[in-house]
């Protein structure tokens, strides 16, 4: 009789209780040996200097290989704004009365080499300033006096100067003056005029 009551005993024990975890089948080591990520880290050689945001090209010297140019400095406090060049190929441009910058290059056929228009914020923000420059013996000289133009003119400001195409020892510059005919039946205002002026420096 002890026998028969052991029987549903040992069944139980064999077949074990519903909450028991399972055995669960492992292929290869549970606990694998992780080997560290290498990243790769790039670094640029040390004679390699990043070029200044906003640089632009030029060549301003006859055959020479170009070099850039960029806004340096701005001192907004003082009213100055420094424009420099890669590697001291030229002299800095400081600009007095003026509260920052925009360069762009420029080439005619009239000139040899690249010169350097700066677009200058001057203390009415109203106004652009252009500086139109030509790099000769080693230092800046005007292309032209600079002149102003009004910021709704903004046509005049895409293509501000150029060389007269009547007449090759010019240049064609647009500029703004307020007009004050009270004759004119249009409102008062900036208006936009143009001229053709001598080149001082080629």
């Amino acid at each position: 009789m002890k026998f028969l009551l052991l029987i549903p005993l040992f069944y139980i024990a064999a077949c074990g209780s519903g909450s028991e975890k399972k055995n669960t089948v492992v292929i290869g080591d549970p606990n694998p040996t992780r080997e560290p990520i290498s990243e790769a880290i790039i670094t640029a050689p040390e004679d390699v200097v990043a070029t200044p945001i906003g640089a632009i090209n030029g060549n301003f010297k006859t055959g020479n290989t170009p070099f850039y140019v960029y806004v340096k400095n701005v001192n907004k406090r003082k009213g100055i704004t420094t424009i420099a060049f890669e590697d001291n190929h030229a002299p800095s441009l400081i600009l007095n009365e003026t509260y920052g910058a925009t360069i762009t290059t420029l080439r005619f056929d009239e000139f040899d080499r690249d010169l350097l228009l700066v677009n200058t914020k001057i203390k009415d923000p109203q106004f652009h300033k252009y500086h139109l420059y030509i790099l000769k013996n080693g230092q800046w000289l005007p292309v032209v006096k600079p002149f102003t133009i009004h910021e709704s003119h903004k046509e005049a400001q895409k293509n501000p100067i150029f060389v007269d195409p009547q007449n090759p020892n010019n240049m064609f510059r647009y500029y703004s003056v307020f007009d004050i005919d009270d004759t004119n039946d249009q409102d008062y205002g900036w208006r936009l005029h143009n001229e053709s002026v001598a080149i001082k420096n080629r």
